[in-house]
């Protein structure tokens, strides 16, 4: 029983809704105290559960974003899910996939995707599905400084202040430090759900 529903409410994707979550809250409240100057919202074990609502809403909210760049022409080499530049030895393992699944006319995206949702449901280990919520994590992490960033960029149009300028490199760095780890998890993902579906189908699991 615990299995089954493990495997439909994954753990690690809903943590990094909350972690998610938490950052972007977080930015935002930061922003309205010091740039708006609104009073802090108070943080008090009675209000716990209504801020873990928000936080877990604005996760949803987050990825839900993430999904909407990674599909638009302009935007989506922010988010970089490369599914058609595969490797030599990836691709025989893709022509493997080919064979076993029986199908002849389907590109390399859609038969990753397919070879996906078998490790998926063969991760005994669970690193699929831990490499794929990192990945996540850090694509909803990007999202959020992506958005801050150029909130900072608007603000400092407007007025002018070294602070602002400060604020505004730190945000570019955590930029570029989310979209590498993004993006090397997003390989590592990718990777071993090629290797899980050939141990699946060379012992015939």
């Amino acid at each position: 029983m615990e299995q089954k529903i493990f495997s439909k409410f994954n753990l690690y994707d809903q943590i990094g809704y909350l972690m998610v979550g938490a950052i972007a809250v977080l930015i935002i409240v930061f922003d309205a105290v010091y740039f708006f100057q609104a009073s802090p919202p108070s943080f008090t074990l009675d209000m716990f559960v209504i801020w873990l609502v928000i936080v877990y809403f604005a996760g949803h909210l987050v990825q839900g974003l993430s999904n909407l760049i990674n599909k638009m022409p302009l935007l989506k080499n922010l988010i970089r899910e490369n599914k058609k530049g595969f490797t030599e030895e990836e691709k025989e393992i893709l022509n493997k996939a080919k064979e076993y699944f029986k199908i002849e006319k389907q590109d390399d995206d859609k038969l990753w995707n397919i070879c996906y949702m078998l490790a998926t449901a063969k991760d005994i280990t669970g690193q699929v599905q831990a490499f794929n919520a990192y990945y996540s994590l850090y694509r909803g992490w990007l999202v959020v400084f992506i958005l801050q960033s150029l909130f900072l960029i608007y603000t400092l149009v407007t007025y002018f202040c070294w602070p602002k300028l400060v604020l505004l490199f730190i945000s570019l760095f955590l930029c570029y430090i989310f979209y590498s780890r993004s993006k090397r998890f997003w390989k590592y993902t990718r990777r071993k759900a090629l290797e899980t579906f050939l141990i699946v189908k060379t012992l015939e699991l």
